[in-house]
């Protein structure tokens, strides 16, 4: 069965569409498929330390009741996505020094080459579950520039049909 999600930023027109890579990362897909399916609008920024990437970290307290993030493996891990890459870390509150008191579910969004995950408190792994689509590749790489100068955004994440 192929899956996917769509991802929408109206400020700077992003519209990317997502398929994701139940055959690699059956987990994380799943819990993308459940953020996606119950809708609603994230904050999002462009990432301060990894690059050429729109970090949508969404807190615990926003996501599906369902969505049992406890024992979310790490799948198709890398500490270097690739452009077109949407990689989701899941951090429990009180995983790293200076983070807020509470646990979150990070979903990323690589649109360039060059990124990695290098923060301040070390090296981070990524569950790679979805891939933008190769023909929106152009319009999202555009669409992320802008976000980069116009700060904080709002992602709009929804199942596609």
């Amino acid at each position: 069965m192929t899956r996917h999600i769509r991802i929408r930023e109206s400020g700077s027109g992003l519209d990317a569409r997502v398929l994701l890579l139940d055959d690699v990362a059956p987990r994380s897909a799943e819990a993308l498929w459940q953020i996606a399916g119950a809708g609603g609008v994230h904050e999002a920024i462009h990432a301060m330390w990894t690059g050429p990437e729109i970090s949508c970290p969404i807190p615990a307290a926003n996501l599906p009741a369902q969505l049992d993030l406890g024992n979310l493996p790490l799948e198709n891990a890398t500490s270097f996505p690739e452009e077109g890459d949407i990689a989701v870390v899941y951090a429990p509150a009180n995983t790293w020094k200076g983070q807020p008191p509470f646990g979150f579910i990070d979903v990323g969004l690589f649109y360039g080459r060059g990124a990695r995950l290098l923060m301040p408190m070390g090296w981070v792994q990524a569950s790679v579950c979805g891939r933008v689509a190769g023909e929106d590749l152009a319009a999202v790489r555009s669409a992320c520039q802008s976000i980069r100068r116009a700060g904080v955004c709002r992602l709009d994440i929804r199942q596609d049909s």
